[in-house]
């Protein structure tokens, strides 16, 4: 009786155990990362073509979606009751281009109509005259279910066709939302926008935080006011400055590294029994020549862009929680190679290729591949596999154990930097300001260059955002010239006395 017990447990246990063998590991059955860049589609200098060009060159990068600032003021710049016919017409465009190249599509809903803006007075003017010169449009919306009525507009007009919408762009980042308490308007605007998004379009992905850097505090705030449960992806923007994405800048926040920051916010997303997917929905390198002896100032040479580029698509590779990576940008947005955050391109003003286009397209493969996606649950146990010699009595021979599933080793970080003084580098980003241009005008320009939260960095050069402010800038560059012309005559008539 005691054998035949025996028997049927060890036949039991090799029946789990061949199934427990041929289960795949998380490794093996995760899904392929989404690959992308950054584009500028709806700016001012971007004309249909243009879109169409630069939609092309994601296509043959090999990225699977792009992401692309869409600005609230412009589609809804006159009120809640309607929505802009050109700037929608342009949006139009920009998601039937996409779709017909297969393209998946990232839209960041960003800036504050002058209408819905908790701007000053001072700076609001009754929304008369060129407010979004007065950084109205960066301001806090005074009522989040506006907002969320705008998005929700949006996502059931593109229903099926556009991938996810991002709620704002770096809400803990002054340049793009100020308020008095930035976690607690952002907060609302995330529960407000996550149900009016899905009641349009349950199969949109509604991705959150946007976070300047890897602002795991922000983070942990933000799960103190209760947004969990309110979208299905958390984004962060994980820029490094000139420092390698290995680098752990150690003594230093581990907001400001790459790999250091990206697993900080992930825990406190566990620490708050959250498992979503992390997106990195920006981060790159600057090619600019501007060298300093404060870090967040500087460029890296084209090589070295290349080389960073490679070593950040190996560790997104590692991290199994990642499940989207957005290189920022596709191209230099200026010919001005000292503006710094005009030229983190993987492709130069003048459309020629810089090296880190082909690493670009290598870590499309790579990733592509699965490679390196450690499972980032403990090994499971360790089960004997050798088969156990027939038995009469308890107990089993010692067998030889199963190997264990392979886990990614701790990425060696490369030799230790001496830290520059604490720093709040965020490169900026650039997103689609809000302009109140009329219908029929052109469209919106990128918006003011991010500032860093604590240390200051150099300021973007502005485009026009339309025709008429473009005519506005160029009459009072004209008279600010004939003033300085005048001031010289006056002098030189004095001089001659």
């Amino acid at each position: 009786m005691l054998s035949q017990r025996v028997s049927a447990y060890l036949a039991t246990f090799v029946a789990v155990l061949g199934a427990w063998c041929v289960m795949p590991s998380s490794a093996s059955a995760a899904t392929t990362k989404l690959a992308g860049l950054q584009t500028h589609l709806l700016w001012a200098d971007v004309d249909t073509a243009e879109m169409k060009r630069q939609l092309d060159l994601v296509k043959t990068s090999g990225a699977a979606i792009t992401r692309v600032d869409v600005g609230w003021a412009s589609i809804q710049e006159s009120g809640p009751g309607s929505l802009n016919s050109y700037h929608l017409g342009r949006l139009d465009a920009v998601v039937n281009a996409a779709n017909a190249r297969g393209i998946k599509l990232l839209l960041t809903f960003t800036a504050t109509p002058c209408w819905a803006s908790t701007a000053p007075e001072s700076l609001r003017q009754n929304c008369v005259g060129e407010w979004w010169s007065r950084d109205v449009q960066n301001y806090a919306p005074r009522n989040p279910a506006e907002y969320a009525n705008a998005l929700g507009q949006l996502a059931a007009r593109y229903k099926g066709k556009v991938e996810a919408w991002e709620i704002w762009n770096e809400p803990n980042h002054d340049a793009f939302f100020k308020a008095p308490d930035q976690a607690a308007a952002y907060a609302g605007l995330v529960k407000a926008a996550y149900p009016a998004v899905k009641a349009a379009d349950p199969a949109a992905i509604v991705v959150a935080g946007s976070l300047s850097q890897s602002d795991h505090a922000f983070t942990a705030r933000l799960y103190e006011l209760g947004v969990k449960g309110f979208f299905d992806a958390f984004s962060v923007h994980p820029y490094s400055d000139d420092y390698s994405p290995l680098d752990p800048r150690t003594g230093q926040d581990p907001r400001y590294s790459f790999i250091r920051g990206v697993p900080a916010v992930r825990d406190v997303m566990l620490a708050n029994g959250d498992d979503k997917p992390l997106w990195l929905t920006e981060a790159g390198f600057s090619t600019s020549p501007t060298r300093s002896t404060q870090r967040w100032l500087n460029g890296v040479s084209e090589d070295l862009q290349a080389q960073y580029l490679k070593q950040q698509v190996e560790q997104v590779a590692k991290w199994p929680y990642v499940q989207a990576t957005i290189w920022f940008n596709l191209k230099d947005t200026s010919s001005d190679r000292d503006d710094l955050y005009a030229n983190c391109g993987l492709r130069r003003w003048d459309g020629s290729a810089k090296p880190a286009w082909a690493a670009f397209q290598d870590g499309i493969a790579f990733l592509a591949a699965g490679a390196d996606q450690s499972p980032e649950v403990p090994e499971q146990p360790q089960v004997p596999v050798t088969p156990a010699p027939p038995v009469v009595t308890p107990p089993v021979p010692p067998v030889t154990p199963a190997p264990p599933i392979v886990t990614a080793p701790p990425m060696t970080p490369a030799p230790p930097v001496t830290p520059a003084p604490p720093v709040t580098p965020a490169p900026p980003v650039v997103t689609a300001p809000p302009i109140a241009p009329a219908p029929g005008t052109t469209t919106p320009v990128k918006p003011v260059v991010k500032k860093p939260v604590v240390k200051k960095r150099p300021t973007k050069k502005s485009k026009p955002v339309s025709a008429k402010i473009a005519r506005a800038k160029a009459k009072q560059q004209r008279a600010t010239k004939a003033r300085s012309a005048g001031k010289r005559k006056a002098a030189a008539k004095r001089g001659t006395r």
